[in-house]
């Protein structure tokens, strides 16, 4: 694999190459509205399609825990802030890969780049875009919001949970600047959602995370943690309904424990995802097909709306994070920086933004 900088024979027209989940999800969905405002003309027509001539098999990989993403045909990556944490690298064994800049500093170990490659999330960049840039002189609310991960509000009690709590549901599943100025507005943002702290984050909103289940990744939020320097932990919150739990499966610690995020803990967790998955056995995909289809039954395992709103509330009391605005700022620099000069090289344009 490439780093930046190598000998090379770029064109614009790049692809944009990103994560699309089955339903929105405004992290990923971010890709295709943010990018192209930044840098106009790295791209083709249709950003998501391969561009013609020299830049066709090339593509922009952006926001997200993508790295080892399939390259969908593309035999030259420019990887952009993107994250490890799912997918092993060695799917793009072979292809001219240039790492200009990834996520944090526990992907650049897990890829053996140089410490400079670790910048931040490129969703960092959204106060600078003209498309956003607007939401950061909005006066705030005094409200606080609640940001479950997509694919957990997807199961029920959600709503009720943050209405017993006083607070906001935020549905990650909405338009990008839909979310966003919900996040910048807020008093508070308590999320399941990476990107929904990262976002507040980047618009100096304090937060608190956490997690229901073992979907929860301490890789990327560890990795995103520690390029801003953040000593954080993220609370172990019981979900409304048990079915996140059954789908997909509970974190050994009991419900209430704050678990720290350092980079070492989530440097394990990207080697442990990226090795081969358990099988469920038999029984088990069995008893989980029972509990999914009877409500009562789930009721009885303990959990409820009342219960996921006490967590909240006691997290709502704690201390909230917000990271140091130089070091975002210079972190979103250097970003822009890096993106102008590959922009530069592939014969296109980049915004140049205060």
């Amino acid at each position: 694999m490439g780093l930046a900088g190598a000998p090379e024979d770029w064109r614009a027209g790049m692809r944009l190459l990103h994560y699309e989940p089955a339903v929105p999800n405004f992290g990923d969905d971010l890709n295709p509205l943010l990018w192209p405002e930044l840098a106009p003309g790295l791209f083709g027509p249709d950003v998501s399609s391969p561009g013609t001539g020299a830049g066709e098999s090339t593509a922009f990989v952006g926001i997200g825990t993508i790295i080892g993403i399939d390259p969908a045909g593309c035999s030259r990556l420019h990887v952009f802030s993107s994250g490890a944490g799912y997918s092993d690298p060695v799917r793009w064994q072979g292809l001219d890969v240039r790492y200009h800049c990834v996520r944090g500093p526990v992907s650049a170990r897990a890829l053996g780049l140089p410490a400079d490659r670790a910048l931040t999330d490129g969703a960092v960049l959204v106060p600078r875009s003209p498309l956003f840039a607007d939401l950061a002189s909005r006066p705030r609310t005094t409200r606080t919001v609640v940001v479950p991960h997509y694919e957990t509000l997807a199961f029920p009690g959600w709503s009720a949970a943050a209405q017993l709590a006083g607070f906001d549901i935020v549905d990650p599943r909405g338009s990008p600047r839909d979310v966003i100025a919900a996040l910048a507005g807020a008093r508070l943002v308590l999320t399941e959602s990476l990107h929904g702290a990262i976002l507040a984050d980047a618009f100096g909103v304090p937060w608190r995370g956490f997690a229901v289940s073992r979907n929860f990744s301490t890789a990327k939020w560890g990795d995103w943690a520690a390029s801003l320097d953040m000593d954080v932990a993220v609370a172990l919150v019981p979900p409304p309904d048990p079915m996140p739990l059954l789908r997909f499966g509970k974190r050994p610690e009991p419900f209430g424990t704050m678990i720290a995020l350092d980079p070492e803990a989530a440097l394990a967790e990207f080697r442990a995802r990226i090795a081969a998955p358990p099988k469920v056995a038999l029984v088990r995909r069995q008893a989980k097909r029972v509990l999914e289809a009877v409500p009562v039954t789930r009721r009885l395992l303990g959990f409820s709306p009342e219960r996921t709103a006490q967590a909240l509330v006691e997290l709502a009391t704690r201390d909230p994070f917000v990271s140091n605005p130089s070091r975002r700022a210079g972190l979103a620099d250097e970003m822009l920086e890096r993106l102008y000069r590959l922009a530069k090289k592939a014969g296109a344009s980049a915004a140049v933004l205060a």
